[in-house]
Parts: C-alpha cells; sequence; structure tokens
C-alpha cells in the first residue's frame, strides 16, 4: 500500500503531522508521504515560497521514519513551469506500480471541493481517497461529490488499487494554517506565541529567521 498526503503546507503544522500519523495507525502503512504542491491550479499562491516550504516540510518530518517529505510535484511544477495537478502525481505513482493500493489522504474541507480539482473524476480511477474528519462542523459535499461518496465509500482498509473512500474518524486537531499565518503577523489581535504552540519548533525558529508571513518582530 501507498499512501500519499498532499498540501501546500503553507506553513507545515503539528496538525498535519498529528493527521499523517493517524493514518499510519488507521492503515497498514509504514509511512506516509507528504507530497509538497508547488503551485496548486485550484486555490491562492502560497504564502511562502515553494523553497521554503520545502525546507519546513524537511524539518518537520525530521526524526520521524513515518513522514516521508515528498517533492514529485515540485520537481514536475518546475520542470513545465505551470501548475502541479494531483491526478498527475496520482497517474506517475500509478505507472510506478500499476498493481499497488493507493491512497491519496485529503482533508474534510479540501474534499469538499474536489471538483474544482483538475480532472477530479479521473482520481477516483487512480487511488482510494481517504478523508480526514476534522472537529466541528463538516462542510456540506456538493450533490454530485455526495453521490459519489456514497458509492464508494468503504467500511474498512480499502484492498483494492482504487476507486473508494474512506472517512477517517479520528479526532483530527483543530489547526489551521491560515489562523497560524494571521498570528504570526498579530492580525486581529491574535498572538505570535499562539504559532508557536501549533508549530514544530524547528519550523517555528525557521520562520522566524527567514521573516516569513510578515511575523513580527518579536515572534
Amino acid at each position: 500500500m501507498i499512501c500519499l498526503f498532499g498540501g501546500t503546507f503553507d506553513p507545515v503544522h503539528l496538525g498535519h503531522l498529528h493527521a499523517a500519523r493517524a493514518v499510519c495507525e488507521a492503515l497498514p502503512v509504514p509511512a506516509v508521504r507528504m507530497v509538497l504542491s508547488a503551485r496548486p491550479g485550484h486555490r491562492d499562491e502560497p504564502g511562502a515560497s515553494t523553497a521554503h516550504r520545502w525546507r519546513m516540510l524537511e524539518l518537520a518530518c525530521a526524526g520521524d521514519a513515518r513522514l516521508q517529505p515528498d517533492d514529485l510535484e515540485v520537481r514536475r511544477a518546475e520542470r513545465l513551469g505551470r501548475s502541479s495537478y494531483t491526478v498527475e502525481t496520482l497517474e506517475a505513482v500509478r505507472a510506478a506500480d500499476p498493481e499497488a493500493v493507493i491512497v491519496w489522504v485529503v482533508g474534510r474541507d479540501a474534499y469538499a471541493g474536489l471538483m474544482t480539482w483538475h480532472r477530479w473524476r479521473d482520481l477516483f480511477a487512480l487511488a482510494n481517497l481517504l478523508v480526514l474528519e476534522r472537529p466541528g462542523v463538516s462542510p456540506p459535499l456538493p450533490p454530485e461529490l455526495d453521490r459519489e461518496t456514497r458509492v464508494r465509500r468503504l467500511g474498512g482498509v480499502p484492498e483494492s488499487p482504487a476507486g473508494g473512500v474512506l472517512l477517517l474518524p479520528a479526532a483530527m486537531q483543530d489547526v489551521s494554517a491560515t489562523r497560524i499565518r494571521r498570528a504570526l503577523r498579530g492580525a486581529d489581535g491574535l498572538q505570535p506565541g499562539l504559532a508557536a504552540d501549533l508549530l514544530p519548533a524547528a519550523v517555528y525558529t525557521y520562520i522566524k529567521e527567514h521573516h516569513l508571513y510578515g511575523v513580527v518582530s518579536d515572534a
């Protein structure tokens, strides 16, 4: 089984790491490949450069063999000079191992917007989707995606190479990269120290050293 967790990781935070470890506990996989999206086509440009986000991801995964930073999308985006697409990443992984059970991990919020992704229907032909449930009220799914989910929903660990949807009901940490970025720059009265509690120590230090996200001087 091959398990991939994609994201902009802008910045990578403790919620991401907690989720990846929860996936390792829920599935028979020794590690999760943390796939950095270089230039996502369905959302705004990241707040930090690809180089900075990659280095932060490396720092966050260091020392835990269950977390493997993966620059597959970054390398492809640099080669082609355009946005990176999940469907192309999965096509590359599938081509390398046609018979493998592939699982793509996605947060519930992102999954609710799956229909905005490039060639979104093809994702189901290439992998199983594992949807991470976050605390609080889950965003409703568009009717068409809700129907796809109901038809494909799995009751246990994926066994087929692709095509299933697995909802992981583990208690995900309620951490938002958007809130962390706002805290780092002291927006809306948020204290920079809040970000320190939600980031790996090495990542927080890196952000301060490189003055990312408009970090205030005393952060």
